[in-house]
């Protein structure tokens, strides 16, 4: 699908938060993901609890997000609309008499309706409710002192790589779906 018409502005769908008590056991999983999958580098982030960028090492693509809000609120803004228009047109050639009878109102209030719930939707496509835990376990951990490492997959086949070696080395995590 080409970027421009993707509804979500962020390159990186999928991330990964490992918790870990040292900076050396959490370079030691970066090394062996970096060995070990197709991730490159820049994907693998360790993060210290004195990190002042922490926040940004978390999700790293703030415009992302603003591109985000806007595609998703104009994309599904428009979308909903056409929908209430057509379920106007159904209700109409159905014959349905209050449709008939009012019809001005009709197709303005189907119409406004389905754009409120495209712009519904689109809201919970802008706040990201699978980011949530992900990022409120490494902030919490950060917070507890210990180390977070950070992967930021641009694939599924990359977050299940990235999964088999955590799972493997028996490193709690949590990721984004």
């Amino acid at each position: 699908m080409k970027n421009a018409a993707r509804l979500k502005g962020e390159v990186v769908d999928h991330k990964i938060a490992a918790i870990f008590a040292s900076s050396t056991e959490a370079e030691n999983t970066a090394l062996a993901l970096r060995k070990e999958t197709s991730l490159a580098s820049e994907q693998i982030i360790v993060i210290s609890p004195d990190d002042p960028e922490s926040g940004r090492a978390l999700e790293p693509e703030s415009q992302g997000i603003w591109r985000t809000l806007v595609r998703s609120h104009v994309g599904l803004g428009i979308a909903g609309a056409v929908v209430g228009f057509v379920l106007f047109l159904v209700l109409y050639s159905a014959d349905v008499a209050f449709i008939t009878l009012n019809l001005v109102v009709s197709v303005i209030v189907l119409t406004v309706f389905g754009a409120v719930g495209g712009l519904l939707l689109a809201g919970m496509v802008t706040l990201r409710p699978d980011h949530t835990p992900y990022l409120v376990l490494a902030q919490s951990a950060l917070r507890k002192g210990k180390y977070v490492l950070t992967v930021h997959a641009s694939s599924a086949e990359q977050l299940d790589e990235a999964k088999k070696i955590l799972r493997n080395r028996g490193v709690r995590s949590v990721s984004s779906f």
